[in-house]
């Protein structure tokens, strides 16, 4: 009776650890950084807010819901989902680099890699860096991917982008401490 006993405690043991969730590792080269990613955007000097010219009274800055879109907020400087950092991707082209992190329960795609601005289901959001769709920059004092601009806001707070780049709005960047990332 007590050999079944210890038998069948080493086979629980053994059952509980085996049928424990597994971390997934992140690729080579994706651990840590801005959005949690590392080694395929090289990080530019300068993290900055966006103000849209004309955006919402008391709430002109640029941000991240947790979802990825990018809507008009509140000016916080020192709040991780308001910056941005211009940067180089690996084939040298100009990014926006986002400060803050995403989770599981709203953006899988984006846990354990590097967010950026992208142009995609024809609107700027956050996408992974190393996405094959258009990569949004600042040129001068607007934002750009390929010819699509941020051309303003709609009702609901939410960017609206001009496919055509003929209606674009100017934003005003303020350079800012670099945030911890934010979930």
């Amino acid at each position: 009776m007590k050999f079944a006993a210890i038998l069948f405690t080493s086979f629980a043991a053994f059952a509980s650890v085996s049928a424990a969730p597994q971390q997934k590792k992140a690729p080579k080269g994706k651990e840590g950084g801005a959005g949690g990613a590392a080694g395929s955007v090289v990080k530019g000097s300068d993290t900055l807010t966006f103000f849209e010219i004309g955006g919402i009274p008391g709430n002109e800055c640029l941000t991240f819901r947790n979802n990825g879109d990018m809507v008009n907020a509140a000016c916080v400087d020192t709040a991780a989902d308001r910056q941005m950092t211009p940067s180089k991707n690996a084939a040298g082209d100009d990014v926006l680099l986002l400060q803050r992190s995403f989770t599981a329960g709203f953006r899988p795609d984006l846990v354990g890699v590097q967010a950026c601005l992208g142009f995609t289901d024809g609107t700027f959001k956050a996408i992974d860096c190393a996405s094959s769709d258009p990569m949004v920059s600042l040129k001068g004092t607007q934002l750009f991917a390929g010819k699509a601009c941020h051309s303003g806001h709609n009702g609901k707070a939410e960017v609206t982008v001009d496919d055509t780049g003929a209606k674009c709005v100017d934003v005003k960047t303020k350079k800012v401490k670099a945030a911890a990332p934010i979930e």
